[in-house]
């Protein structure tokens, strides 16, 4: 929040204030350029002239008390930072400060969030229009929510972390817009929640979780920050509904001149030492990597997610002796979207809604949208090869899909399987219930499956466009066979 308060009228400064020291005048030429975007009300924005620096105080209280009345309640720290004009074009930030933060709905939400010291330091570029260099440190965090359900009662969460990193560097982008790299720290994380009973009269459901740490690294590139700077200020000065939708062209303007909002984008974390304590037990996970990638709204649409799952475990005793081998220790998932379009969409939105009253035609936009996202009425969906990996097995599966409206999904995967003695011992032991039911099914597997590397059995899978499916060149289905 701080940086997108700090950038949104540097970004359109251009030499505004004259380079230091600082001055009254430059403090006046200061206050103006924050009170275009966040408001001329009395004591929101405060800057004076501290030796080289301007001290900067935001006070949100103002405008929470000017809101209508409808029964919400909110409070907020006054955000307190240093601005150094460097006199070539860029501006040092500097911030020391608790912070909190509070939100009540009656009968709906309370939210308390409370952070125990917030410190950071940027270098702010106007040629840039965002942080060339960005760096902050949080301690004691803490979130407090209750949320109200009429029928279900009420759910409380709590949120701690003892103390989180920020930094992040930004570079002039050769197609335009931006190109940011950021990395995140985030140690002792907890969280508790209180869920309602799942029977009336029964006792709430209280489970807390825990991790060591969150590290993660993120690059964008192209990214477009005037366009959220641009958005800020047309929604400050058109703050109720009636008014966006009189200026709805200038809306649109923004939004057009804003795409794709950024070209790419990948992040990937990694949580280490996790717990689960619940009514069961205690569950376990040694470490948990995520990986998050997609493209802006450009043509060549995509969407991806990995997850990587390490060293699970379960309470003892909440498994029976014979599922113990069976339980997963590791489990990997790699899924990506791909050949759709999100350009054409959303140009179609803006050219042909009108926010007050829709389309003309719902039922006819509703088609055009799904041709602007699908051109080919199709999309590519890839499951990276991945597995499944347990004491006495090991899965592996990946695969390539073309579905959508054009077609019948087809494609190709592969599955393979190591330890299938072992999981038929293991069946046989849980009795004629479960053994009797899922031996066969494994028995006809073995037998359609080939040899693999290392002694795995393998299972090649196709599905042809007129419906069929085979497996090892045999068709299962009898529609499609080759």
């Amino acid at each position: 929040m701080r940086f997108v308060l700090v950038a949104l009228p540097l970004a359109f400064c251009a030499g505004a204030v004259q380079a230091e020291p600082a001055s009254a005048a430059g403090a006046a030429a200061l206050t103006g350029l924050f009170q275009t975007y966040l408001g001329a009300a009395d004591g929101v924005v405060t800057i004076v002239a501290e030796g080289d620096a301007y001290g900067v105080t935001l006070d949100f209280a103002p405008l929470i008390a000017a809101m209508p009345d409808a029964g919400v309640k909110a409070s907020i720290s006054p955000v307190l930072f240093e601005l150094t004009d460097k006199g070539d074009g860029t501006w040092g930030m500097a911030q020391d400060q608790a912070f909190d933060l509070a939100v009540k709905v009656p009968g709906k939400l309370d939210i308390v969030v409370t952070l125990g010291n917030w410190t950071g330091t940027g270098i702010f570029d106007e040629s840039l229009k965002a942080f060339s260099t960005s760096s902050s440190q949080i301690t004691d965090i803490a979130v407090a929510e209750v949320m109200t359900d009429p029928t279900l009662g009420e759910t409380k969460v709590v949120y701690s972390i003892a103390s989180a990193r920020y930094d992040s560097t930004a570079t002039a982008a050769s197609a335009g817009g931006v190109d940011s790299t950021s990395s995140y720290a985030l140690n002792g994380l907890t969280e508790s929640f209180s869920l309602p009973g799942m029977a009336e009269g029964a006792p709430p459901m209280d489970i807390t979780a825990s991790a060591d740490t969150y590290v993660a690294d993120a690059k964008i590139t192209g990214l477009r920050p005037d366009a959220l700077y641009r958005l800020v200020a047309f929604l400050v000065a058109n703050p109720s509904k009636a008014a966006m939708l009189a200026q709805q062209d200038g809306l649109k303007t923004i939004l057009r001149d804003g795409l794709p909002l950024f070209d790419h984008m990948i992040s990937s974390g990694t949580i280490s030492t996790i717990s689960v304590l619940s009514p069961l037990g205690t569950f376990g996970l040694d470490e948990a990597a995520v990986t998050l990638e997609a493209n802006g709204f450009v043509g060549d649409g995509l969407l991806r997610q990995a997850v990587t799952l390490s060293d699970l475990s379960a309470p003892a005793g909440l498994v029976p002796d014979w599922a113990i081998g069976l339980v997963p220790s590791a489990v990997s998932l790699d899924l990506k979207v791909s050949r759709f379009n999100l350009a054409a969409p959303v140009a179609l939105i803006l050219d042909a809604v009108d926010f007050a009253t829709g389309p003309a035609d719902p039922s006819a936009f509703e088609g055009q949208m799904m041709m602007a996202l699908m051109p080919e009425g199709v999309v590519d969906i890839t499951l990276a090869p991945g597995g499944v990996e347990a004491p006495i097995y090991r899965l592996g599966y990946e695969a390539k899909m073309t579905a959508g409206t054009a077609a019948l999904p087809f494609g190709t995967g592969k599955v393979t399987l190591t330890g299938m003695a072992e999981l038929q011992a293991a069946l046989a032991a849980a009795g004629a219930e479960i053994g009797g039911q899922a031996g066969p099914l494994l028995a006809m597997a073995e037998g359609m499956a080939k040899p693999g590397p290392d002694g795995a059995l393998l299972w090649d899978l196709e599905m042809t466009a007129q419906g069929g499916l085979l497996v090892n060149g045999v068709d299962m289905m009898g529609a499609g066979g080759q």
